[in-house]
């Protein structure tokens, strides 16, 4: 409801893409967190997500870059580590 009072709520297109990869509906979520970048490209959290979504569907090559861009965008974040471990050989 929240993205059809404002398409360009950025939050709500974060969210929706986690609650759609909660549901198992990869492709969906997928979606969801590349609207949510094409309107703020420096969301770390959403590049986060993107990344595991796509590492989890054995789109590594896809996720590498997600990945890459977290750890630039959020080197402290909690999650900095395991970002570093999918990104290592």
């Amino acid at each position: 409801m929240a993205i059809e009072l404002d398409e360009d709520y950025v939050e709500a297109r974060a969210n929706l893409g986690c609650v759609l990869l909660d549901l198992g509906e990869h492709e969906l979520a997928i979606s969801g967190f590349a609207g949510a970048l094409n309107l703020l490209e420096t969301y770390a959290d959403v590049h986060y997500h993107l990344a595991k979504t796509l590492d989890l569907l054995g789109r590594n090559s896809e996720a590498e870059r997600h990945w890459l861009r977290f750890v630039e965008l959020s080197p402290d974040s909690p999650w900095a580590d395991e970002a570093q471990e999918r990104l290592s050989p």
